[in-house]
């Protein structure tokens, strides 16, 4: 019997990390009786716990004075502390870390992106430079979440390719509770993730700007770097009073903004998945997004993919899908098409199917 920790402190926090670990805990705890060799167990907090929403997997509470930190700091001193004592014999990561405090356990680590690498979140990067290249060097293996973050860890952090396996995501948050509200007001535009600059955000204030469109722009997210860009952008736009941010929406909120919406955009100069691209198609939601080598390779044609710099390209496919109704439709046919290829149970059973492997192979 394999006994295996998942480390998933994460899980109760905000945006997309937290929102794979919950998410692929939950599948993970579907599956969990199909593999009869694994002992899977939860640590985490009780937020966490919480969203994870296990049925089968123990759950193992944090300890410790920083035992409710769900990210930052915390929850990295925490993960470090408790990751000597767990009992285990591998442990497993739901993002780029591991147990650099007590390097001779055996880990799985999780690779989103190289955002760090490129210059990104640098608000949230400091443990992170530092963390990151140390789990890529020391996992016994690692998932990455998709053909592109496998390539860009192996180019960024010099990584080994024969110990990263392609595990590819679910489809990003899971179905909430029906909310049969009608829209209130005028349709929208939908951009759904954090507000931060490297997401192109200004770039797509300037294209809602230029359709001349009667609608809204609703920006649904937390403050990110460089923040600042986004709100110049928004006050110098022809149309800031239908521009809104929400940035405390819940998940059964998003829900309910995807399949009201009238399109989501996604216009990201660098997404290690693009997760919000799968959750809008998921709720018959047409997705607009960057052509960009993560969004091509996760949305495909499920997706109308633009030029990232193009501002007059992003306002023309804003204008024709509010008022095209054959382009709606066949947008939301390619991506009902392309998230039936996602799955967080069959995420979970290649995540099970690998921690076998690597308990095989340290036998």
């Amino acid at each position: 019997m394999l006994r295996v920790c998942l480390v998933g402190l994460v899980a109760g926090g905000h945006s997309g990390v937290p929102r794979y670990a919950a998410a692929l805990t939950k599948g993970l705890d579907d599956v969990s009786g199909e593999f009869r060799d694994l002992e899977l167990r939860l640590l985490t907090t009780a937020r966490g716990a919480r969203e994870a929403g296990t049925r089968n997997i123990a759950v193992q509470l944090a300890g410790g004075p920083f035992s409710t930190s769900n990210a930052g700091l915390g929850r990295i001193v925490t993960e470090q502390v408790q990751a000597r004592a767990v009992s285990a014999d591998l442990l497993h990561f739901f993002d780029l870390t591991g147990p650099a405090l007590s390097g001779h356990r055996r880990f799985v680590t999780t690779i989103h992106d190289a955002a760090v690498r490129h210059g990104f979140a640098r608000l949230r990067m400091a443990h992170k430079r530092f963390l990151q290249p140390w789990a890529i060097r020391h996992a016994s293996a690692a998932i990455a979440v998709s053909r592109f973050a496998k390539d860009e860890a192996v180019r960024m952090y010099g990584a080994e390719p024969s110990r990263i396996e392609v595990i590819h995501s679910g489809p990003g948050l899971l179905p909430q509770a029906a909310d049969a509200a009608a829209p209130d007001g005028a349709p929208y535009v939908l951009y759904v993730g954090n507000l931060a600059a490297h997401k192109n955000l200004p770039l797509l204030v300037r294209a809602f700007g230029a359709t001349g469109i009667d609608g809204r722009l609703l920006l649904v997210g937390r403050p990110g770097d460089r923040y600042g860009e986004v709100r110049e952008a928004i006050e110098a736009s022809p149309a800031r009073e239908r521009i809104e941010i929400r940035s405390d929406a819940s998940d059964a909120d998003v829900d309910r903004l995807y399949r009201q919406a009238a399109m989501l955009v996604l216009p990201s100069r660098y997404e290690g998945f693009g997760f919000t691209a799968l959750e809008a198609m998921a709720r018959d939601c047409p997705v607009l997004a960057s052509d960009i080598p993560a969004v091509k390779e996760i949305s495909g044609d499920g997706a109308l993919l633009l030029p990232v710099d193009d501002v007059d390209a992003w306002a023309d496919a804003m204008r024709r899908v509010l008022v095209d109704g054959t382009l709606q439709d066949e947008l939301r046919r390619r991506g009902a098409t392309t998230v039936r290829r996602y799955a967080w149970e069959e995420t979970a059973r290649a995540a099970c199917r690998l921690f076998l492997r690597v308990g095989e192979a340290q036998a």
